[in-house]
């Protein structure tokens, strides 16, 4: 399925997130921070990050560096290029302008996750 067809459809799984570290050291994201990718399943977010080479086990994994992510689905969609229009590339593709929409909106941002 596309992220788009998991909105308001599953009560769980995981939501794309993009953080901040604190002071004390924990992960935390600017206040009235909108998402604009909708509610996916924990399958969806592991088949995400699996595409991409990270590790799968989001929910005992910290946040990934934004540079690094950005830069891991780039170049999968720079090398799957030919897969446009695949459930996979578009998810990929999702969190891949997601995550730039964080970073230009929200600089504090420094890694991204799914939670």
């Amino acid at each position: 399925m596309r992220f788009h067809e998991f909105k308001s459809q599953i009560n769980e799984g995981a939501d794309f997130y993009g953080y901040f570290k604190t002071k004390d050291g924990t992960y935390s994201y600017p206040k009235g921070m909108e998402f604009e990718i909708g509610h996916v399943s924990n399958v969806t977010a592991r088949s995400i990050l699996g595409s991409l080479g990270l590790e799968i086990d989001f929910e005992n994994t910290s946040p990934y560096p934004i540079d690094e992510f950005m830069k891991a689905t780039d170049a999968f969609l720079r090398i799957n290029a030919q897969d446009k229009g695949s459930v996979e590339y578009e998810n990929v593709e999702a969190v891949h302008d997601e995550a730039k929409r964080f970073k230009d909106e929200h600089p504090e941002i420094t890694h991204v996750g799914f939670n």
